[in-house]
């Protein structure tokens, strides 16, 4: 049996012992976990490839913060290399890694969980990977912390000595990173994607923390969600890939059965980590999910809310897609 296989196992369980928790008097509860709160516990080598699994801290064990609301008083600041900073404290308070952040555990978690990662990207693993510091989050369905994941990777990586970091929001009908940083009406992918004017310089943002950067989802065209399959997005992410090598390339992407653009994205990427929510994502919809990615890639599963109840089936709708 494959890492892959065990790990799709694993889920079984999990949404197993979920649905036997949430049961009651025969009627399922559909109950909704508000926390996104991966944790990074094991990480293991199969067929040159990367296989993560996750176990999530315990949700009684954080404080109650929500972590999809908005990060209120941002400040912009005139500076040759800070466009835009960040309210850290709120950052910190909503669970996130900043240099403020004392949360060894979770630190340490994703200390773990980035190795691999950052081996892989710069040719230290076990095979070369084209385009290896490429890399992009995505999940099955919405709700399942891709976002969250996405963001405290990111500033997990910018606190290493010899890595920077540009993480980008490809999640253009849904751009909840945007949103929570404030970056909404900024430009960023779209536009590039959209007006061959406008260039990767253009959007990228700076911020107070010296190796971290970000390029927003962009503005809105009828064409958006086009663009991300278009011949542009493809010209994009090589230059990236070319322009970028000493960087790591991090991509919030759109979940995988939400859009068909999104597998189109994730192959041109180098390395996908697919983030899984324990004992609500059906263990189809992982199965799907795997079928829309090239088994050549690096794969990562990351098993988020260990904890979480059961609760929807189906696919559901997302955003924008239907």
């Amino acid at each position: 049996m494959s890492s892959i296989e065990k790990a799709i196992e694993r889920l079984s369980k999990e949404r197993e012992k979920a649905s036997n928790t949430a049961q009651v008097d025969g009627v399922m509860a559909d109950a909704t976990v508000q926390h996104e709160n991966p944790g990074f516990t094991a990480v293991k080598e199969f067929d040159g490839k990367t296989d993560i699994l996750s176990d999530s801290l315990k949700q009684e064990e954080l404080d109650e913060v929500n972590y999809s609301a908005p990060i209120k008083n941002r400040e912009q600041v005139n500076s040759d290399d800070i466009e835009y900073k960040l309210n850290l404290k709120e950052l910190t308070k909503a669970g996130y890694l900043t240099p403020e952040s004392n949360n060894k555990i979770l630190s340490e978690e994703y200390r773990a969980i980035k190795r691999p990662i950052l081996m892989n990207a710069f040719g230290k693993g076990a095979a070369p990977i084209e385009r290896g510091n490429l890399i992009t989050i995505t999940s099955s369905l919405p709700g399942e912390g891709k976002t969250y994941t996405s963001l405290n990777l990111a500033l997990s990586i910018a606190t290493e000595l010899d890595s920077t970091i540009l993480i980008i929001d490809g999640d253009i009908l849904n751009p909840q990173l945007s949103r929570f940083l404030g970056l909404e009406k900024k430009r960023g992918l779209t536009d590039v994607l959209h007006d061959s004017h406008t260039g990767i310089r253009d959007v990228m943002i700076g911020t107070q923390i010296p190796k971290l950067k970000i390029i927003p989802a962009g503005n809105k065209y009828e064409n958006s969600t086009e663009l991300l399959a278009s011949d542009a997005m493809e010209k994009l992410v090589i230059e990236l890939g070319d322009r970028y090598s000493d960087r790591i390339v991090l991509f919030d992407s759109p979940p995988l059965l939400a859009t068909s653009e999104a597998a189109v994205l994730n192959h041109l990427m180098g390395q996908i980590l697919l983030v899984v929510e324990a004992g609500k994502t059906p263990v189809d919809a992982v199965k799907e999910s795997l079928s829309h990615i090239n088994d050549e890639k690096v794969i990562g599963l990351v098993l988020n809310k260990t904890n979480g109840h059961a609760g929807r089936s189906g696919y559901g709708s997302y955003g924008g897609y239907g």
